[in-house]
């Protein structure tokens, strides 16, 4: 079955371009888990960042708000150490009734790392990435013993570890991020591999490689694409929706360009999240800065739809409108692209003889 999950932006709609902004306040937030529920979402992806509430806190909270919805909480291996991650995955996994997974970012944005106080270079991030998430899953395992079991690695050293009581499923890890050893990672450990969309057949060839690779260690894992969606009843509308969010995130002076000069007719991608998100760059965005769909309900789900045609498993989704694109995406486009369930055969009863009475 395609799971659909939604992405919460706790630092509002504006994306801090306004000074009191109603979509960034607590309130808000449970409403849009709760619209994410009700419109037929599997999971609420919760953010990290420096501009961003705690991810754990803000899930265990949304989690009370919610009776299905799947918190997958988002952090960077090398901002907590892993028995403590180990700890607080647990708790979550207690207070959610099971319904969390961990969205570890192990690729990397310098500038974040800089402004917690890390200090790692982008390379050494992804070994200490593989070993945090190796003593994460020893220490769920539980101690084994009294003493617990050890470990001794270029990153961590524990001794004595192991969560008191183990934990017999342990939630989903979620790993997102480009590259080879993003790939080699998420092959290794991930259950499902996070990517953001390009065109079907670069696309492809990158899920073949990464289930290639966690064939080679007698494992499989799913795929999610992450798209932003701009979608409309009308084709005009959701370009005209489109200029509109342009013209709202152009952080330069001047006009911005037109949403369309984005648009990459080959994949019927759209190349205009990064410049939504700030990322001003001659000509087009890289698809690493993000890919979207643009377009009326059938042909934003037809091209989901082609996405799942070469490999895709599942999808991250998000609107410019947290709330009211929650309920928009939900009610018309989601249900386009789900599979239509077979159905279940009726037995046919086995005709019965007429009762007969006797004539008094």
């Amino acid at each position: 079955m395609t799971e659909f999950s939604w992405c919460l932006f706790p630092e509002g709609d504006a994306r801090r371009r306004e000074a009191k902004d109603a979509t960034a306040t607590p309130a808000h937030w449970i409403d849009v888990a709760r619209a994410a529920e009700y419109a037929g979402f599997h999971a609420l992806q919760v953010p990290s960042g420096p501009q961003r509430p705690d991810a754990w806190l803000l899930a265990a909270t949304l989690s009370r708000a919610t009776r299905q919805l799947r918190m997958v909480v988002a952090f960077r291996p090398g901002f907590m150490l892993p028995a403590v991650a180990a700890q607080s995955a647990q708790t979550l996994y207690d207070l959610t009734h099971q319904r969390l997974a961990l969205g570890l970012l192990v690729g990397g944005d310098s500038a974040e790392h800089r402004a917690y106080g890390d200090a790692v270079n982008h390379d050494d991030r992804f070994e200490r990435a593989a070993e945090f998430i190796r003593v994460v899953k020893q220490s769920w395992k539980g101690r084994g013993s009294a003493l617990g079991f050890n470990h001794r690695g270029p990153h961590y050293r524990v001794e004595n570890a192991g969560l008191i009581r183990a934990l017999r499923h342990p939630p989903p890890l979620h790993i997102g991020g480009s590259g080879p050893s993003t790939e080699r990672i998420a092959a290794e450990h991930a259950d499902a591999y996070v990517l953001w969309g390009e065109p079907p057949a670069a696309l492809a060839e990158r899920i073949r490689r990464v289930r290639a690779l966690a064939a080679a260690q007698g494992r499989t894992l799913r795929v999610a694409c992450r798209l932003h969606l701009i979608a409309r009843e009308t084709d005009i509308e959701a370009w005209q929706a489109a200029d509109a969010a342009l013209q709202s995130a152009w952080p330069t002076t001047g006009t911005p360009p037109a949403a369309r000069s984005f648009f990459d007719t080959a994949s019927g991608l759209w190349r205009g999240v990064g410049p939504l998100r700030g990322r001003v760059t001659r000509g087009q965005p890289r698809w690493e800065d993000g890919a979207g769909l643009v377009g009326d309900y059938r042909t934003v789900a037809d091209l989901l739809q082609e996405l799942q045609a070469v490999g895709v498993d599942d999808f991250v989704l998000s609107g410019e409108q947290g709330l009211e694109d929650a309920l928009r995406l939900g009610e018309e486009v989601l249900p386009l692209v789900r599979p239509v369930p077979t159905p279940v055969a009726t037995p046919v009863a086995t005709p019965r003889a007429p009762l007969t009475t006797n004539a008094v």
